[in-house]
């Protein structure tokens, strides 16, 4: 760089030297949107956690209001897989139904940001696809041990009073 000034001052004597570096000036460009990615991770991270906490609320809460219906389908010969797929699919369905609709909107606001950039990208259907996946295994991770101690339960507790 002192080369170059000695060369530049040699050559205009008047004009300022001035230099920058590209990736500096790059970097720059870009740095409000790597902030804005670590915003979105972190409020992304807690959503998933209120949610989470959300979907065990209310399975506890529903476990509790069927477990007279899951005492006569076990006394009436269900099987530990047809209880939780009955216990299972009214959350896997409200997920699903909520995946079709966020899924289009999701896609239709991602192609929009990224048509502001130099470089244009396209998006695959199996990231959208992966998230519907991800969000479905979640709901079956976070409500699956209530599902399961429902099932588990022996039906003369649940029947005891009746």
């Amino acid at each position: 760089i002192t080369q170059v000034k000695s060369r530049w001052d040699a050559q205009t004597g008047t004009l300022p030297f001035e230099y920058f570096f590209l990736n500096d000036d790059f970097n720059k460009n870009y740095q409000a949107e790597a902030q804005l990615r670590q915003i979105v991770l972190l409020f992304s991270m807690l959503a998933i956690f209120v949610t989470c906490l959300g979907l065990l609320g209310v399975s506890s809460y529903l476990m509790l209001n069927r477990t007279k219906e899951i005492g006569v389908r076990k006394v009436n010969g269900a099987s530990l897989l047809q209880l939780l797929r009955l216990l299972n699919y009214d959350f896997i369905k409200w997920v699903f139904i909520a995946c079709v609709i966020a899924l289009p909107i999701s896609y239709y606001l991602s192609t929009s940001w990224l048509e502001n950039y130099a470089y244009k990208t396209s998006l695959s259907w199996w990231v959208f696809a992966l998230a519907g996946s991800i969000a479905i295994g979640l709901t079956l991770v976070t409500i699956s041990w209530y599902s399961w101690r429902a099932a588990r339960k022996n039906p003369v507790d649940a029947l005891r009073y009746e």
